[in-house]
């Protein structure tokens, strides 16, 4: 192994050199060398080279470390400049369904907010309009709702005295029916059986004396006729009772599912407009209360009482929901919520201000993570892939985050010439703000190497590059050279050979003292 020499002058090999030739060229001719003489001749080969003789005192106080020469691997990056930005997938911007008034402006820029947070709102005409019918629905299907339970009853009933009805029944029995509701019906068929009846008994009275030659035949046919005539009305009643009070029935309840369609429907245009299923029962519960009173007298649970049927229905009419606009001062009222928990970082709403169904008013963003957009130049390209390991740096105050790519552009940009490369980031900590450049390394290869050294262990000497080893003398510069490097080791190709013990820690201090040296060309020897 040949040296770099340093000093001007030279000198004459010494007896003791010499002697060390010598003997190694005898155990060369013998088979072999040692290793640990390898690196004491090559550091003693020439008494020429400098040489820095340290007591333990001054080793000790330099704080010099040794290694050993090995192998390693290495990392090879990539640096890419970038730009922190906001994770477009967590970030939404809020638009009002309805136009309206600015009434309140609950939130700022930079406030925090949760899911479904009310952060303004607005006095919506048209939102009002919807609620208003929505309450006049529910409030007719809650009035109307007795119909249906009228038409049931009258039907039960009706349908359980044309069955009464078929065994004949007496009078008695017709009597004991009375204050059943069934409308009409119950006087259209009672009559229509009183006449159907008396025209019978008559027949069968005439019948009888004409057969007993009492009465003439004018008066039998006569009752017969009347008989038959009673007869027939009296089965078209029954027939036609039955029909209509089934029709009405069917037509009840056909209105009541028409009215629940109906109001489903202003129900459903509620949440449309932006209204929550919270805010529908809140309204629900305002007409309630708007139709409660305080009672003074226990209510009737009679399902056929008459008086309180009708006042039941008198009082849902009177509901005059017109005036509810009055009586709550916020039916109006839109509210603009947050739809997921994050940041505001945008407004563009003021109080008063009149906006309209397609204006931006709130930007909201989840800023737990965030993305980081790299520009990859085109020499680049071909060593960015998906998935690559990346640590981000965003300056000194800060600490780097690692994160991978998962995403590449397919494009390359007009203006920039880069293809964009994006790292999603963890951001719980608020470090990474939308905006902020940054630098970033990108984890392209990692290769091994035969001898790898930490970077401070390499020194520039004379414009060269060297690495100190320690001799039976003390420490010596051997010149070396560099191949591939990461952050924080580097290759050496030549010059160095593996199992060499070298200085990790401790180099510059002894090249300092080279430099500075005004000894000669034997510095350090002696010293």
């Amino acid at each position: 192994m040949k040296h770099k020499k340093i000093l001007v002058s030279a000198v004459v090999l010494s007896i003791g050199t010499l002697a060390v030739i010598i003997s190694r060229l005898d155990l060369e001719q013998a088979g072999g060398v040692p290793k640990d003489l390898v690196q004491a001749e090559a550091l003693d080969e020439h008494e020429d080279e400098q040489v820095i003789e340290l007591s333990e005192e001054q080793i000790n106080e330099i704080g010099i470390k040794l290694s050993t020469a090995s192998s390693g691997k290495l990392e090879i990056y990539v640096n890419l400049l970038g730009e922190v930005a906001v994770n477009s997938n967590r970030m939404a911007h809020i638009v009002p369904t309805v136009p309206g008034i600015v009434r309140q402006v609950v939130k700022n820029i930079g406030d925090n907010v949760v899911a479904g947070e009310v952060i303004a709102w607005l006095e919506s005409t048209k939102l009002g309009g919807a609620k208003v019918d929505y309450l006049a629905r529910q409030s007719e299907i809650s009035c109307c709702s007795i119909e249906l339970v009228r038409a049931q009853e009258v039907y039960d009933n009706t349908m359980n005295l044309l069955e009464t009805l078929k065994s004949s029944p007496s009078l008695e029995i017709l009597l004991n029916m009375n204050g059943t509701a069934m409308g009409m019906n119950r006087s259209l068929l009672v009559s229509s059986y009183a006449e159907f009846t008396f025209a019978r008994e008559t027949y069968l009275r005439e019948k009888d004396l004409y057969e007993k030659k009492v009465s003439s035949k004018g008066d039998f046919l006569k009752a017969e006729s009347a008989f038959k005539k009673a007869d027939a009305q009296y089965v078209a009643t029954r027939d036609s009772v039955n029909f209509e009070v089934y029709r009405n029935l069917l037509e009840t309840r056909r209105a009541q599912k028409t009215r629940e369609i109906e109001l489903k429907a202003a129900e459903q245009l509620l949440y449309v407009l932006g209204l929550s299923a919270e805010d529908v029962n809140d309204l629900a519960a305002l007409l309630k209360n708007q139709g409660t009173q305080a009672k003074e007298e226990e209510e009737c649970t009679d399902p056929n009482c008459t008086e309180c049927a009708a006042k039941a229905l008198t009082k849902g009419q009177d509901a005059d929901f017109s005036d509810l606009r009055i009586t709550n001062e916020k039916l109006a009222w839109y509210p603009i919520r947050s739809p997921f928990e994050g940041t505001i970082i945008d407004r563009h709403i003021t109080l008063g201000e009149v906006v309209k169904d397609d204006s931006e008013v709130f930007v909201v963003a989840d800023l737990n993570t965030v993305w980081v957009d790299l520009h990859v130049y085109q020499k680049d390209l071909m060593t960015i892939h998906k998935g690559q390991k990346v640590v981000i740096s965003a300056g000194q105050a800060m600490p780097n985050t690692e994160s991978v790519i998962n995403y590449i552009g397919p494009v390359v940009g007009k203006d920039s010439r880069t293809v964009l490369a994006r790292v999603v980031v963890s951001n719980e900590s608020g470090m990474f703000r939308p905006g902020l450049y940054v630098t970033a390394k990108v984890l392209v290869d990692d290769v091994e190497a035969d001898i790898v050294l930490p970077k401070e262990a390499v020194q520039t000497l004379n414009g060269e590059k060297c690495v100190f080893i320690k001799d039976t003398h003390g420490f010596e510069p051997v010149f070396v050279t560099i191949g591939r490097s990461d952050a924080d080791y580097v290759e050496v190709t030549a010059g160095l050979k593996a199992g060499w013990q070298y200085v990790t820690k401790g180099a510059f201090e002894l090249k300092a003292k080279i430099i500075t040296s005004t000894l000669g060309s034997h510095a350090g020897h002696g010293h």
